[in-house]
């Protein structure tokens, strides 16, 4: 006697799974205890990196670059510095931090266990790179408020947009990592994908002084988004600016949440 098909609704609990919150917080409160371990020596190279590029191009080319777009060059590029602290964080939490847990440590497999399913588990681990994005991203803010490159007081306003743009770096990151077979593959990610991102995410320059091709490869990318954000936000905020950006970010990190989750239920459970 043959066994009963599964059931339409089975099939699709196969597939589709709402994230249990008590469940992706749990992953959540595991990296933070870990972070909460070895916060100074992972915060402080991340931290310097945007730092030491607002100090030598803002003090230094900015000797030479009086003013971009009104602002003094200085202000110009310390808001998307801000957002490039976000991406750094996000990229490294969901790159080579997730690949180790995933595959070297296979702390995945004790996780999922338990009563954890992979779709709370890629939101947990997303929540905490937007976490961990938010404090490396505030952390900087204070530090350009404090030397006095914010000049609107709307910048306080910042910091859900800062976890919003972590939680797409993340998305990206954990989609990336959820498909590659091995660490090899991260030259590939930094040097053609999050390099380049970083040249043409309007941080250094005007965007709209870019090739009108190089306009279209940095609108696609989410640095651009939350470099306008943060800029408007600490120079002249435009409210609908901010949300039409903000909007981006959610949609594409929307839309990206199942890659990870389909990839890492084959790779982890089938």
């Amino acid at each position: 006697m043959s066994a009963a098909a599964p059931s339409a609704g089975a099939s699709a609990r196969a597939w589709v799974h709402i994230p249990h919150p008590s469940s992706a917080l749990a992953v959540w409160r595991r990296n933070a205890r870990v972070f909460s371990k070895v916060w100074k020596g992972a915060l402080l190279p991340q931290f310097f990196d945007p730092l030491f590029y607002l100090l030598a191009l803002g003090f230094g080319l900015g000797a030479y670059v009086a003013h971009v777009h009104g602002l003094a060059y200085r202000d110009f590029i310390a808001p998307g510095l801000c957002a490039s602290a976000v991406m750094w964080a996000a990229i490294f939490e969901t790159t080579w931090n997730v690949f180790f847990r995933m595959e070297e440590s296979r702390l995945y497999d004790a996780v999922l266990a338990t009563p954890v399913e992979v779709e709370d588990l890629v939101t947990g681990e997303l929540l905490w790179a937007a976490t961990r994005s938010l404090i490396y991203g505030t952390s900087f803010l204070v530090v350009i408020a404090a030397l006095g490159f914010v000049g609107s007081p709307w910048a306080i306003a910042l910091p859900p947009f800062l976890a919003l743009g972590g939680a797409c770096f993340a998305a990206i990151g954990l989609t990336y990592t959820s498909l590659i077979p091995k660490m090899d593959y991260y030259t590939f990610f930094f040097t053609l994908f999050v390099t380049p991102m970083f040249l043409l995410g309007g941080i250094f320059f005007p965007y709209d002084r870019l090739p009108d091709w190089a306009q279209v490869l940095g609108w696609l990318t989410p640095l651009y988004h939350l470099v306008a954000i943060a800029r408007s936000l600490a120079t002249s905020p435009d409210a609908l600016t901010v949300l039409g950006h903000a909007a981006w970010l959610a949609a594409v990190t929307a839309a990206l949440w199942l890659v990870p989750v389909r990839a890492m239920r084959r790779r982890l459970v089938a």
